[in-house]
């Protein structure tokens, strides 16, 4: 789940919650792959101290698979836009480590709600499509440069009005025009 929060017309912030059951799930089924191993290639038994290896290797799997999940969760994300200036965007993770890019206005062609229609196996046979809505800055990395796609709070799977209110503060703020030109 996630929160979403405004700061004036200018900064959206959206906060993720900590998924426990998830982070379990990734040390269960990694110890239980140590687990296999060590059975499997009998490498513990050849030091005669199997208990001892066998806590230790899930000690050190448990603590690498929190550090892994840890480092790959974002805490937070953020849109800052400023109206002359350009875009920034504000990346946390759960370990606190800060990831920032900054996209200058005149190198920004536009920002724009796409969807996508996206296939998704839920049981053996069970297949679907899904229509999912990104919201995406159009930029250039340099005035002569093709355009490139950055999506914004893709973990976040935002709702579409969340969407189209960033999207319509976005514009406003930028003062794109109907016809994607910048004014």
């Amino acid at each position: 789940m996630y929160q979403v929060h405004w700061s004036k017309d200018y900064e959206v912030k959206v906060f993720y919650s900590f998924q426990f059951a998830r982070l379990l799930m990734i040390i269960v089924l990694s110890n239980l792959f140590v687990s296999w191993s060590l059975s499997k290639f009998d490498l513990a038994s050849g030091l005669g101290l199997h208990t001892e290896v066998v806590l230790v290797s899930h000690i050190g799997v448990s603590l690498l698979a929190c550090v892994f999940m840890l480092h790959n969760e974002n805490k937070s994300e953020s849109l800052l836009v400023i109206p002359s200036v350009g875009i920034n965007l504000t990346q946390v993770n759960r370990l606190g480590q800060v990831q920032t890019e900054f996209f200058p206005r005149k190198l920004i062609e536009d920002v724009v709600l796409v969807e996508a229609i996206v296939m998704h196996c839920q049981a053996m046979m069970e297949c679907g499509q899904k229509l999912i809505t990104y919201l995406v800055i159009l930029y250039h990395d340099s005035p002569a440069s093709d355009m490139n796609i950055r999506p914004i709070f893709l973990k976040s799977r935002l709702k579409i009005e969340e969407l189209k209110s960033i999207y319509q503060k976005v514009q406003r703020n930028l003062k794109f025009t109907s016809s994607g030109k910048k004014s």
